[in-house]
Formats: structure tokens, C-alpha cells, sequence
């Protein structure tokens, strides 16, 4: 019988080498489990709780091959007065865990701040990261040695955003605020991401769910439709496109989109666009053009993409649905090869996230890591044969 599974098994993995989305693990076992209650892991209890974990950026995140970075929030057990360079005084703090992927030994720790709506930690080129804490926002070495930090003077309650490339060379502010003749803006600025002093600037209208790469920055306008609609600012040109729309909109790709239902796009490279989310497929586009595309009608694909550094693979999430009630039954992390173009490996989530969910991969494609509630798993990605 079980000379009979391993036939049946390599006919299997043998005709899914030919199906961009199909996967072949035999046993997509993961080299490390790890509970963050051991950290002291809050389970959200409050609005004000799930609403802090729903606006954490990149709660996984490699700073390298061999540093995860995992951030979550925290019981504060000495609560009281905030005081700049002291210990928080909220009751629920921002932290992180620095972690060996592999081993699961702890690097570093090291609580931020207080827990609020703009709480995030990005990797940066050669192992260093920002950390965003409220108006601060700050730059530290691997070793978490403070490289530079700046608080953010902004009008009204609407702190910054940031983004950075997936290169890493590039970082990226946006700021939003509403001007009574023009209606909502954003300013771009392009950071140094070893002094945060800003290098260059540009004004655009009110925009959201930005993706940049290291001289672009793909954006939906804040008054956007339910058909997807990309617009593209060039930060290496100082003058106005003539249009700011990515794609011509009588062109067949525009007309496309429009109807996908997709909802998203991220940039894999400086010159490839992953267009995804709510719909049931993957779209690549390369210098304007479609360049390949993986569906999967029974599928829902994710909206979140997470590039490697060097943008040879990406890894994203798909769900299975069911419509009486609406509910997902399955969920499902693929990484997707650009080389060979299929994908060389999937896992099923489970349990099912009810707070959290986030993933991440390693720099050099090797290694994935996700984050469901309190629970984060790393598994090893083989090279494709």
C-alpha cells in the first residue's frame, strides 16, 4: 500500500510541474513553531485592541537570512507617565523579538513604545530597520543600535505612513491632509533611510494603498471606484506626467483590470506589478505588458504580496470561500518562483486566524515565515529542481 501512495504521488508531483498553480509537499512540515504568549503575547481584547493589530505593519519581517523580526503588543506591567527614553505608561505596549528562523534562539528584544494605530517595524538594506511609534520614527542597526530617529510634526491627528522598496534601498513618507479648495492631498517624500532628511517631494492628490519600488510609487486615488484604477508617480522626474494614470485607459490591459475585481497591486521588482486581491488570480505585468498570470477560479487570492529581496520569488495567500453564510474554509501561503514560473510551494494556515495574520520570506526566497495570532511558523522552501 504504501509502494502504491509514492507512485501515485510522483505521477502527481510529475504532471503539476507543467501547472503554474499547482504545488507538490509531500509534508509541508515547518522547521520552527514558536507561541509569543512566551513574550507576553496579548490577546486583543478591546476594539481599541484588534484595531492596533489590524493597522500593525509588517508584524513578520526578515531583516536578513538569519534575523526574523517578529513584533506583537504586550501587557505593560509597570503602567503609568509616558516619558520619552523611559519605560511606556500605557497599559498594552509595542514589541518586538529579534529570532533566529531556524534555531528559534532569541537575538534581541525590545519594547517600543506605547501601542497605537501607527505602530510598524520595515526592514531596511543590510539587516537595519524602522521603527514607527506614533509621531517617532526611528532607524536601527541589527544590533539595535539607534542610527536616527525624527518626530513627525503633521497637521491634524493624521500621522505618516511609510513604505519601503523591495530592494530596501528606498524609503518612502506619505502624509494626508484636506485642503478646502483641492480636496484631500498627499505629499510623497523620499527619505535617506540612514538620517531620515528628506531627498526629494512631491504633491498628488488624496491617495491610498500605495506600493513603491526605488524610483516609483503605484497608488488608488483616495476617491477611487470599485474598478481598479492604478496611478503611477515618478520620483526620479520632478515634472508632471502628462497622465497620471499607470495604464492608458482605452488600452486592452486598463480594460482588464477593470473588470477583474481585483483590488490591489505590489511591486515585486523595480519592474514587475503584481496585480491581486479578491480576485481569482495573480497578474503579472512586466515594463506595461502582461507577462504571465496564475489563476485559480475555485481560489480567492490575497491582497497582501510579499516580495524576496532580490524579487526571484514573492509569496502570497489564497482562500477557498463559502458563499451561505460568507466564511472562509481554507487558507492556504504559496510561494511562486519567477524562474520557472509555478509555484514551488504551498502550505495550509491552521488554525484559522481570528486577530492576526502576516507573513513574510527571507531575502533570498529560502525560508517562510507567517504569523497567525499568537502563534508564528517558519518552514523551509526548497530551490526548484
Amino acid at each position: 500500500m504504501k509502494r502504491l501512495y509514492r507512485i501515485v504521488l510522483v505521477s502527481c508531483c510529475l504532471g503539476l510541474l507543467w501547472n503554474p498553480v499547482g504545488f507538490c509537499n509531500e509534508a509541508a512540515q515547518p522547521i520552527l513553531s514558536l507561541d509569543l504568549h512566551k513574550f507576553g503575547y496579548l490577546y486583543p481584547v478591546t476594539e481599541r485592541d484588534l484595531r492596533a493589530y489590524t493597522f500593525l505593519q509588517d508584524s513578520v519581517a526578515f531583516l536578513d537570512d538569519g534575523t526574523l523580526a517578529v513584533s506583537f503588543y504586550r501587557k505593560n506591567d509597570e503602567p503609568g507617565l509616558s516619558r520619552r527614553g523611559s519605560t511606556p505608561g500605557s497599559e498594552v505596549v509595542f514589541h518586538s523579538v529579534l529570532l533566529d528562523p531556524v534555531a528559534g534562539s532569541v537575538k534581541s528584544e525590545r519594547t517600543w513604545g506605547n501601542a497605537g494605530n501607527s505602530n510598524a517595524l520595515l526592514p531596511l538594506e543590510s539587516g537595519s530597520f524602522l521603527i514607527q511609534d506614533g509621531e517617532w520614527t526611528k532607524v536601527y542597526s541589527p544590533e539595535m543600535k539607534e542610527l536616527a530617529s525624527k518626530k513627525w510634526e503633521v497637521p491634524g491627528d493624521i500621522l505618516p505612513r511609510f513604505a519601503v522598496s523591495p530592494s530596501g534601498r528606498s524609503l518612502y513618507e506619505f502624509q494626508d491632509w484636506y485642503d478646502a479648495k483641492r480636496g484631500w492631498l498627499t505629499r510623497i517624500d523620499v527619505l535617506d533611510p540612514t538620517t531620515l532628511v528628506t531627498k526629494k517631494s512631491k504633491l498628488t492628490p488624496g491617495h491610498q494603498h500605495e506600493s513603491v519600488s526605488d524610483t516609483r510609487v503605484v497608488y488608488l486615488p483616495t476617491a477611487s471606484s470599485d474598478a481598479l484604477r492604478l496611478f503611477v508617480s515618478s520620483m526620479e522626474d520632478s515634472a508632471s506626467a502628462k497622465s497620471p494614470e499607470l495604464f492608458d485607459w482605452n488600452s486592452a490591459i486598463a480594460r482588464d483590470l477593470s473588470k477583474s475585481r481585483c483590488k490591489s497591486a505590489t511591486f515585486i521588482d523595480d519592474t514587475i506589478l503584481a496585480i491581486s486581491g479578491d480576485c481569482s488570480f495573480v497578474m503579472l505585468i512586466r515594463s506595461g505588458e502582461e507577462s504571465d498570470e496564475l489563476h485559480s477560479p475555485e481560489y480567492q487570492m490575497g491582497g497582501e504580496i510579499r516580495p524576496s529581496r532580490g524579487g526571484q520569488r514573492f509569496v502570497f495567500s489564497r482562500t477557498k470561500m463559502k458563499e451561505r453564510p460568507s466564511r472562509i474554509t481554507s487558507l492556504e501561503l504559496c510561494v511562486y518562483d519567477l524562474a520557472t514560473r509555478r509555484i514551488v510551494f504551498t502550505t495550509v494556515v491552521f488554525p484559522l486566524p481570528q486577530q492576526k495574520f502576516a507573513f513574510a520570506i527571507s531575502p533570498d526566497g529560502s525560508l517562510l515565515a507567517s504569523q497567525t495570532d499568537g502563534l508564528v511558523r517558519v518552514w523551509r522552501v526548497a530551490s526548484p529542481q
